[in-house]
């Protein structure tokens, strides 16, 4: 949280996660620091929300039915 605190802004900051914002209670100890890191994160937010099956998950599962490691 800090560190969204003290870049909120004044510099850029790229984030990436693959939890969902619903999910990110989880992620912080509290309600109200998910609230303002979220609050922060996309007040001047650019989203790209990718909805895709992993190609490293996809890739690891083929290697392991073909007897891979």
């Amino acid at each position: 949280f800090e560190l969204i605190s003290a870049r909120y802004e004044r510099r850029s900051l790229i984030v990436t996660a693959n939890q969902p914002f619903g999910e990110w209670d989880k992620v912080f100890p509290d309600k109200a620091m998910t609230l303002a890191s979220t609050d922060r994160l996309v007040h001047h937010a650019m989203i790209f929300e990718m909805n895709v099956e992993s190609y490293r998950r996809k890739t690891a599962v083929a290697r392991q039915s073909a007897g891979g490691v």
